[in-house]
């Protein structure tokens, strides 16, 4: 009966030990984005009020203020596949969410403008794909606008240079 016992601890020490392990490396594998970014490399030149991101992540959802033009927006994107409110920079309410997949942190808004007075509602659907270098230094955004109520090649008229890339440094850690 005692060696039965000391089996049964030396199983349960074993099995705690690898959910610690596996709860590790887990969690050693998933970026934190968290930190203050300043744009590098813009389509448009920079300047000294260029816009800057400033990012909280926890589990439950991730965090960014964004500042252009003197203007702050913040917004929550829910990690865990719910959908949060959103307020777009020219300050229309919208839907986002966000997904951590592999060594890209993925994020959607879609907000509904009136771009002409008259004109029937326009949704607007922003996809951002997010990646930190491997020193965790530079953070690359590659944005695409669509228009779903629309025919697919719309975009590509209303915004030429559509997907683009924005790259950013880290200025600040959390």
């Amino acid at each position: 009966m005692k060696r039965l016992c000391g089996h049964l601890v030396a199983i349960c020490a074993v099995s705690l030990l690898f959910v610690d392990l596996t709860t590790i490396s887990f969690a050693a594998e998933k970026t934190n984005y968290s930190g203050t970014y300043t744009v590098k490399q813009r389509k448009e030149p920079t300047t000294p009020d260029s816009p800057t991101i400033r990012v909280v992540q926890t589990d439950a959802a991730i965090e960014i203020t964004r500042t252009q033009q003197g203007a702050k927006t913040t917004n929550r994107f829910p990690l865990d596949g719910s959908v949060g409110d959103y307020i777009s920079p020219g300050g229309v309410p919208g839907k986002c969410k966000a997904q951590l997949k592999d060594k890209y942190l993925l994020l959607e808004s879609i907000v509904t403008t009136h771009p002409q007075p008259n004109a029937p509602p326009v949704r607007l659907h922003t996809k951002e794909r997010w990646q930190l270098s491997s020193n965790s230094k530079i953070l690359t955004i590659k944005t695409e606008v669509d228009f779903p109520d629309f025919p697919s090649g719309i975009a590509a008229v209303a915004l030429p240079n559509n997907p683009w890339t924005d790259t950013y440094e880290r200025t600040s850690e959390p």
